[in-house]
């Protein structure tokens, strides 16, 4: 003991002398190494990715081949992700001209937020523009409703009155619906329904208009600055006891976390086509022959996809600003334009601008098409300096069940305290009182704008105790397939490729590429179209305050109806411009 401190005073002498900079106290995950080898790669297939054929620093890696996938196992699928995730943060060299990673390059496209019309817009990758990020991500749910989480942790979809009409509810006493004039607070602080005639109205019950998973919408509606929402049973859901989505985290640093939405070129040419009526349009491209005809009808319009064997991808990205970090070297860096704030009021931000700075990578979520799988295959990756992870376990090399105790530490990007109790609380929101999403930032109630404390409450997408899947028999052998993917790669990679700072999570789909139910496997029965893989998968920089056993990404990306239709699937492609419109390509052709 006392020969380490004299070792430190010594480390700190040199450094009051010479000027040195000591290394940075960061928190890192540590993964078990005598986790049993149930998911690998040889060092000859891992070189094979590489553009030179062998394994380089930091170099250029091919997408996988989506077409050929070959979807035999659990462990294709987190082959695949591992693969994605090296090419798309790759340098990007000259293959694709201008851009510093591969999703920096023109094959990808920026989706922008919603304009006036409603519509987002996709903006091309080049060389003399930054990305565009937003200070928040806003989760919806099977209907693109807004969501609220209630006090008994259920996901509820939230629907307003229709505008310009009167609210109207069922009643027990009524044979049809009853006008609700207003809301009001009886002596004991409860919502009171009240008619035209200043009349409480008996047992109201939410007239829901939205018909897809009806028993989990609850209507608004509004007293003062308090909100109370009614289910179509006449249940009633205080706001205080429910967490909005439109959550704002912030990192331990003071950095607000940046998120950016993208797709790839055969994602932008495939809506594009579809959208004019050119492509077939019901499910995501899967097939040579669907691949071929987006190939042609991008060819059409002078536009070629190098990379088109990678399919349809669509990307979730989360940032924290570079200058930031202790660090900032073990990160995937790029240029990008935030939005500024006036941070005076501690309880609300207000955008007053915007910069161009350095951004690190943080989380990303990689989504993408693949043979038989038209659900797509949901990955998702974090750095290893994150969030803590929750207890969780693994078999050994002897089949042995062992359990990894709750991270400790005060040096995680995104926690001060790993054992703090009252982790995975949103400290602010940039949601309004009507559910509009906003550029404001504003503090949750009790709180001020601050970093919260998160962990990473199911650490490999499985829940302790579980079956995750129709191969894993618990939730340790699951695990195991995680762990082991993750050393194999990491194993590869030298000390000096930033990718190896950067975990896979995890990676969910169907059986089959059965059109998605919702469910969770297990928990929700094991016919085709529940999550399997890691089925409960969460990123914590983007379903930091949705981490629950219950729910995957498939709970909001399906519809009650199942359906492979991409407009089910994907929550941003309904909205999204196409790149070109008929219209546009008719008043081409009359010029």
């Amino acid at each position: 003991m006392n020969n380490s401190i004299k070792a430190i005073a010594g480390i700190i002498s040199c450094c009051a002398l010479w000027g040195c900079k000591p290394t940075p106290v960061v928190d890192k995950i540590t993964l078990p190494q005598d986790v049993l080898a149930s998911c690998t790669i040889t060092k000859t297939t891992f070189d094979t990715w590489f553009a030179s054929g062998k394994a380089e620093p930091n170099g250029l890696v091919l997408p996988a081949n989506s077409v050929t996938f070959p979807h035999q196992n659990n462990c294709d699928f987190y082959q695949w992700s591992e693969n994605m995730f090296l090419w798309l943060t790759s340098p990007n060299g000259s293959k694709y001209g201008s851009g510093n990673t591969v999703l920096e390059s023109p094959i990808f496209y920026d989706v922008l937020p919603e304009g006036a019309d409603k519509k987002r817009r996709l903006q091309p990758h080049t060389g003399s523009s930054a990305l565009r990020m937003t200070s928040h991500i806003t989760k919806d749910g099977p209907n693109r409703l807004p969501v609220i989480i209630d006090k008994l942790g259920r996901m509820l979809e939230v629907e307003e009155p229709a505008p310009k009409t009167k609210a109207l509810v069922k009643s027990a006493a009524a044979n049809g619906p009853v006008e609700v004039d207003h809301v009001s607070l009886d002596t004991k602080g409860a919502f009171v329904f009240l008619d035209k005639n200043g009349k409480a109205i008996d047992h109201p019950q939410a007239i829901i208009r939205h018909k897809l998973n009806q028993k989990n919408i609850v209507e608004k509606f509004t007293v003062g600055d308090r909100s109370v929402f009614l289910d179509a049973a006449g249940n009633q859901v205080q706001s205080e006891a429910g967490q909005a989505t439109g959550d704002v985290l912030m990192a331990q640093n003071g950095s607000l976390v940046y998120y950016l939405t993208m797709v790839n070129d055969v994602y932008a040419w495939f809506l594009t086509g579809a959208e004019n009526g050119k492509l077939a349009s019901n499910e995501f491209p899967t097939t040579q022959g669907a691949l071929d005809s987006i190939i042609t009808y991008a060819k059409a319009h002078n536009v070629t996809l190098p990379d088109s064997n990678a399919l349809a991808m669509e990307l979730k990205t989360s940032w924290v600003e570079a200058s930031s970090l202790p660090n900032p070297g073990d990160y995937v860096t790029v240029m990008a334009i935030i939005p500024t704030y006036n941070t005076t009021n501690p309880k609300q931000w207000v955008p007053n601008g915007e910069k161009t700075v350095k951004m690190a990578l943080v989380g990303i979520h990689i989504v993408g098409s693949a043979a038989n799988h038209p659900e797509m295959i949901w990955a998702t990756f974090e750095h290893q300096s994150n969030t803590p992870n929750a207890l969780y376990q693994y078999l050994d090399v002897n089949k042995k069940v062992k359990t990894v105790p709750q991270d400790t530490g005060k040096n995680w990007l995104f926690s001060s305290n790993a054992l703090d109790p009252a982790y995975n609380v949103s400290h602010m929101t940039n949601v309004d009182k009507n559910f509009n999403s906003t550029d404001t930032i504003t503090a949750d109630s009790g709180f001020t704008i601050t970093a919260s404390n998160t962990l990473a409450a199911l650490p490999w997408g499985s829940a302790k105790d579980s079956v995750t899947n129709q191969e894993d028999k618990s939730s340790a052998a699951s695990n195991s397939e995680i762990i082991s993917i993750n050393n194999v790669i990491r194993g590869f990679l030298s000390n000096d490729d930033v990718r190896k700072n950067y975990l896979l999570i995890g990676a969910t789909w169907t059986q089959g590429g059965a059109a998605p139910t919702g469910g969770v496997y297990g928990l929700n029965g094991t016919a085709p179209g529940v999550s399997i893989g890691t089925s409960v998968l969460a990123n914590s920089t983007m379903e930091t305050y949705f981490q629950q056993p219950k729910y995957s990404c498939f709970t909001c990306h399906s519809s009650s109806v199942p359906s492979l239709n991409p407009d089910s699937i994907s929550h941003i492609y309904g909205l999204i411009q196409p790149l070109i419109t008929l219209h546009d390509t008719m008043n081409k052709k009359k010029k």
